[in-house]
């Protein structure tokens, strides 16, 4: 029998593989890989991240499990499933990793300007070239942007009260 499974996680992002696999019937059910989709953040475009072609991930992105200091690309996906190659770097001095040589492209091809925000859902299983996936307006994203604009609004306020 054959058929046919696309896998989805929280962001529905469908995973894009670029040559087909082979499932042999004898093939242990160990031997598959097993993706992550247990970590989002929130990215923002900035002057100074298009103009130096480099955006740095938050320091929480260190647990994730799909990324790692070996890995030297990754794949940004946009909602409509288009894909852009990335170079992706480790910090020493900043202690975080990095998105650059793709990030400024990203960005112009999908008609970013100044201040636009981003959620990105990270998929992968720590081996293969991990995918960040844009979220669509959904539960989860909408939560990360109502935290960031709460932080925000909180900080206005208590500067306003000073």
């Amino acid at each position: 029998m054959v058929f046919h499974v696309t896998p989805f996680g929280p962001s529905c992002c469908d995973i894009q593989y670029t040559h087909p696999h082979i499932v042999k019937e004898e093939a242990d059910a160990d031997d598959a890989p097993t993706f992550s989709y247990d970590y989002c953040f929130l990215a923002e475009v900035t002057a100074t991240n298009q103009k130096d072609d480099k955006m740095f991930l938050p320091v929480e992105a260190m647990r994730c499990g799909a990324l790692n200091q070996q890995c030297k690309e990754v794949k940004l996906v946009n909602k409509e499933g288009k894909s852009w190659t990335a170079r992706f770097g480790f910090s020493e001095s900043d202690g975080a990793y990095y998105i650059s040589r793709g990030w400024r492209k990203f960005c112009r091809d999908n008609r970013c300007t100044n201040g636009d925000l981003f959620v990105f859902n990270v998929v992968g299983d720590g081996t293969t070239t991990p995918l960040l996936c844009v979220c669509p307006e959904r539960k989860e994203c909408t939560e990360l942007l109502i935290k960031h604009f709460s932080r925000i609004d909180g900080s206005i306020a208590s500067t306003s009260r000073n």
